[in-house]
């Protein structure tokens, strides 16, 4: 009997019946024989058509290895299912392999994908042709996800196996493709009917020889119903007649009529017999003997299994269990209620239920206790069965077991509002939050600890679960660090919880640390029965959470990385969460890419485990990670899959989805929109209570109050921020705040202001060893880098973070050479290539070509440049085709030479120079000149004269000499080397009249002088310089200057000066009272 209650429920449902003396229907063989081509057979008939017999003899007569399935309506569950089919693919390799997945909760929202990895996994064990039959299919409700987890699971049947599935019912629509396309064969009632010949056959079998003219009027009778046929031929073995039968009665009709005339003949202590075991659905000979109190159960029992008498044997070993035949065991209940009414009773049907239960049959006694309405028996049952069976993810099993019993038992046992709470968590977590909470209250009157304990991690995961109102775990934090405080064990698994917990709701907790570590300490103590390999993980997981609030990437990586090689043994969810905390440290390290791959790669593990509870995280995460990338693309895509989430969608998933539309609607300029998304974003923040998530919303939304000019509601915002911050004691987002503010003040350009927030910014980033500011826009923090490095702010951990986030130089970082790049360009003065400050080393036959592409490239301005353009102005004298190869293989020399797979962009047949890999001293001296352009617009000359003069001192510092002097074939080079002096001339001239007007005349003319060494040959540097001196009335050092120049013109140039200096020089020497000799 032990041995039986061992296996209980999942022998029976899962051990092929013993078929007994079964003709072999070869014709059906045959067409079943084609399935290893067609994977799947559908036989439907009405009940008693023979359908399980055929599959049966079928797989017997073949010798193939099988799974059997009976099926019933507590498959609905479809946990059920998986978890006894798990347990019957055992016998496919003898349970060498690993566990079949198990179905949990979590799988409930894509059962079909959790299908087909099951089905692919449990006949990957069969190395042979195998069957799985199903039998009775149509006990399953037609509503139950059952039947779609059935029409994924058969696309995974691989074509040296088949499923057999056994019904009443004819193949659904989900199947028309699978039939269409030839890989279903269907044997209906037409098919099973038994022919002439197998009746004969049949006959024989059971020792009765009938003449031809008897065999055809039992077929006309039967039509080839089997189980007719059956009775009718046992109906004339002890009538001596053949049964007239009404031509319009249904099949039960007619059984019950045969049965009848049968059962009449049987004598009285097997009558009773059968009529006490009636209620059984299934049993063993000791639970049918301990009912029905005959001695000789097992060898009735046996013989009506062995004659074909509507009675299944399932068999193993010495091990057996009988069913009864639908159709026969609702003719026994029938007549039970007349001629036994006790076995009948609410006694007798409380007596079978214990006797189920105590072999193992827990789902068939609760059947029998709910028509006698024992409501105690089935809680207690409940309460008993309800760890395992939320193990094995039977929550819809638990459910329907407690939708029996009366709303006023739950609500006075708080035992069983804790299993209904446990059994809603997932498809109800509110619900489930209020069930937990009336556990709770109720477990405390009565002391039980464990159970306010378990009842107090519900609530919690419940509040999680549902996303929507964080604020409420205070209360349950309190309560649950009281009550794991009190003394005792540590219960690992229920800290993880309250960790989890504080995590989300106050990462800065002051007692986060000591939780972690008592935790870890009881879960690796020796006994600690209760620390699963998913709570050790969890608990590594929530360390690793907690290092990156804390800014220790190193300790959060050393965790992650001893995690990594373990987590591919752990259950698919704790698998689902490491892949979250790795794209959370890459993120908030600035391993964007990495951060992208991962979250995606988690995506992947969900969709195929059918496991989706996770999936918002994964999809926020690997958008923000596009977002940081600049990929709007995949961005949006991970935004519409956040926005097309079926269920009802918290505060939590709404403050995400508004956060990642409002920083794709700033990446697409459309600043109206996002404006309102993050002010709505902030809003729902708040209200949802995750202060890390407010913090980020803050810093977010004051970015976007700056953008506008709205400066001091940007500072409002941070203020917010930097208190949020603070209150988590979190190194990373005090240090987003201070840079925000920095930034704020730039945006106001304030830069004064900006330096404290920026420098306490910058040293707390760099303390931590930050790669990346979480929450800052990328162009944002490449301009307070800039800024760092105009003003000498930490400068070396600014090029630290511009090359970790491989930051776009903004327009103001054009002029600094102190930016990182790879590449220098100086062209001003004379060309040089310089690779990270060194000279770059050409071969022996020199630069050639591909250095002139790069000078052509710098004269026609770098960006955006056509190539045709290009391959002109070196290859001016030959065809376009000629020249276009020409400038194909010297690009690819070039590209070959500077050793940067981006260093070079070509898009679109325009070439551009990577602004990110180089600098080039004319794009420096254009952007000092815009920046001089727009100090000469403020009006007040001692105001700006400063400023003015640390622009031109850098612009004159830049402005080394003319473009490319040595180089005078290319017109392009001419081209650019006058527009270079002539903007320079242009912007000097100002910047002399305005330092004049400030009062610093030797200033003005220390910017001509300085401007004449670089480039002796530009006479309109000496002309104003003369004016300036004729201003001053130094006459003298304006004549001399004149000589200066006449003497390099003709010296270099064999001309003399234009007519406008020889003017000036002119009213010079009239100014001296010398006349207006004409010069020589």
């Amino acid at each position: 009997m032990a041995r039986v209650k061992q296996h209980g429920v999942a022998f029976a449902k899962t051990t092929r019946p013993v078929i007994g003396s079964a003709v072999r229907r070869e014709p059906l063989f045959t067409r079943l024989d084609g399935i290893p081509g067609r994977t799947v057979a559908w036989i439907s008939g009405p009940p008693g058509s023979g359908k399980s017999t055929l599959a049966a003899s079928y797989v017997e007569a073949r010798g193939y290895p099988c799974i059997w399935y009976q099926l019933d309506p507590d498959d609905g569950d479809v946990a059920t299912f998986f978890h006894y089919l798990g347990h019957a693919a055992r016998r496919l390799d003898d349970g060498r392999s690993r566990e079949l997945p198990a179905f949990t909760q979590q799988h409930a929202d894509d059962v079909a994908s959790f299908s087909r990895r099951f089905f692919r996994q449990m006949f990957a064990r069969a190395k042979a042709p195998a069957v799985l039959v199903l039998d009775n299919l149509h006990e399953v409700p037609a509503s139950s996800p059952f039947h779609a987890a059935i029409e994924a699971g058969l696309t995974q049947v691989p074509s040296h196996c088949c499923v057999i599935i056994a019904s009443r019912t004819e193949p659904p629509a989900g199947l028309a493709r699978l039939r269409a396309s030839g890989g279903m064969v269907h044997l209906g009632w037409a098919d099973l009917q038994v022919g002439p010949q197998e009746l004969a056959a049949i006959a024989n079998l059971r020792g009765q020889s009938l003449a031809p003219e008897v065999v055809a009027k039992l077929q006309e009778r039967t039509q080839g119903w089997a189980a007719g046929l059956v009775l009718m031929l046992e109906h004339a073995k002890v009538s001596g007649r053949i049964a007239e039968l009404p031509g319009d009665a249904t099949p039960q009709v007619i059984f019950d009529y045969l049965a009848g005339e049968i059962f009449e003949r049987f004598e009285p202590k097997t009558q009773q017999f059968l009529l006490r075991i009636a209620c059984l659905p299934r049993m063993t000979a000791e639970v049918a003997e301990a009912l029905s109190g005959e001695e000789r159960a097992g060898r009735l029992l046996l013989n009506l299994a062995r004659n074909d008498y509507f009675v299944r044997e399932i068999t193993e070993g010495e091990h057996r269990i009988y069913q009864l035949h639908p159709l026969l065991q609702d003719f026994l209940r029938s007549r039970a209620a007349q001629m036994a009414p006790d076995a009948a009773s609410a006694a007798g049907l409380k007596l079978a239920a214990a006797l189920l239960r105590s072999a193992g049959q827990a789902e068939d006694a609760v059947s029998l206790l709910a028509e006698c309405q024992d409501w105690s028996e089935i809680a207690r049952i409940t309460v008993e069965e309800a760890d395992d069976m939320l193990a094995q993810g039977r929550s819809e099993t638990l459910c329907g077991w407690l939708e029996l019993l009366p709303p006023r038992l739950i609500e006075s046992d708080p035992r069983l509002l804790h299993v209904h709470a446990a059994s809603r968590v997932h498809a109800s977590p509110r619900s489930a939050q209020r069930l937990f909470a009336q556990a709770y209250e109720r477990f405390g009157p009565a002391g039980d600890a464990r159970g306010m304990t378990q009842s107090c991690c519900g609530v919690i995961d419940a509040i999680i679960m549902e996303f929507d109102d964080v604020t409420a775990l205070d209360h349950w934090i309190a309560e649950l660090a009281r009550l794991l405080g009190a003394g005792g064990s540590l219960d690992p698994a229920a800290a993880a919880t309250l960790i989890r917990a504080i995590l989300l709701r106050d990462p800065g907790h002051g007692e986060l640390q000591h939780w972690l570590e008592r935790a870890e300490q009881a879960a690796r103590a020796a006994g600690a029965a209760r620390a699963t390999p998913e709570v050790l993980e969890d608990l590594g997981l929530a360390r690793a959470v907690s290092a990156l609030f804390r800014g220790d990437f190193t300790a959060a990586e050393a965790i992650i990385g001893a995690l990594r090689s373990r987590i591919a043994e752990t259950h698919a969810g704790t698998r689902i969460a490491f892949g979250i905390a790795s794209a959370l440290s890459q993120l908030l390290d600035g391993s964007h890419a990495d951060a992208l791959r991962t979250a995606r790669e988690g995506l992947a593990t969900a969709a195929a485990e059918g496991i989706h509870a996770y999936d918002k995280w994964l999809h926020v995460l690997a958008g923000a990670a596009a977002l940081d990338l600049g990929d709007r693309e995949s961005a949006r895509s991970e935004l519409q899959a956040l926005e097309a989430a079926g269920a009802p969608l918290g505060r939590g998933d709404r403050a995400f989805i508004h956060y990642l539309r409002g920083s794709l609607a700033v990446m697409e300029g459309d600043a109206a929109n996002a404006s309102r998304e993050m002010k709505t974003a902030l809003a729902v923040a708040v209200e949802l209570g995750i202060p890390w998530l407010e913090c980020i919303a803050r810093i977010a939304s004051a970015q976007m109050l700056s953008a506008e000019g709205d400066r001091r509601g940007a500072e409002a915002q941070l203020r917010g921020a930097e208190a949020l911050a603070e209150q988590s004691r979190s190194p990373l987002l005090q240090a987003a705040a201070y840079l925000s503010t920095a930034g704020t003040a730039i945006q106001a350009r304030d830069e004064d202001a900006a330096l404290s927030p920026l420098r306490a910014g910058l040293a707390l980033a760099r303390e931590h060893g930050f790669r990346h500011i979480c929450a800052l826009r990328q162009p944002l923090l490449a301009e307070l880098c800039a800024l760092a490095l105009r003003r000498g702010v930490e400068p070396e951990f600014a090029r630290n973070l511009v090359r970790a986030g491989k930051l776009a130089p903004p327009p103001a970082a054009l002029r600094l050479r102190l930016w990182p790049r790879p590449f220098e360009v100086c062209t001003l003065g004379g060309f040089r290539l310089l690779r990270e400050s060194a000279p770059v080393e050409f071969s022996s036959k020199g630069p050639g070509r591909p250095v002139e592409l790069l000078k052509v490239l710098v004269a026609l301005g770098g960006h955006n440049v056509r190539v045709d353009q290009i391959a002109d102005a070196l290859w001016p004298r030959v065809d376009a085709d000629y020249a276009h190869k020409s400038f194909t293989a010297t690009l690819h020399r070039l590209r070959r030479i500077l050793d940067e797979e981006d260093a070079l962009i070509l898009r679109d047949a325009r070439l551009s120079l990577n602004p990110r890999r180089f600098w080039v001293d004319t794009w420096a001296l254009d952007r000092l000149l815009v920046e001089l352009d727009d100090a000469l617009r403020d009006p007040r000359p001692d105001a700006t004269a400063p400023a003015l003069r640390a622009l031109t001192d850098e612009a004159l510092g830049l402005y080394r000499g003319p473009f490319l002097p040595d180089e005078s074939e290319q017109p392009g080079y001419i081209a650019c080397r006058e527009q270079i002096r002539a903007k320079v001339l242009r912007y000097l001239a100002r910047v002399v009249r305005r330092l004049e007007e400030a009062g610093m005349p030797e200033a003005a003319v220390d910017c001509y002088l300085r401007c004449i060494d670089a480039d002796e040959l530009c006479e309109a540097f000496y002309r104003n310089l003369m004016l300036c001196y004729q201003r001053r009335g130094e006459n003298v050092e304006a004549l001399s200057t004149y000589e200066r120049l006449r003497a390099a013109l003709s010296t270099r140039l064999k001309v003399m000066p234009a007519p406008e200096t020889q003017a000036v020089y002119a009213s010079l020497l009239a100014q001296q009272g010398q006349g207006a000799a004409r010069p020589e």
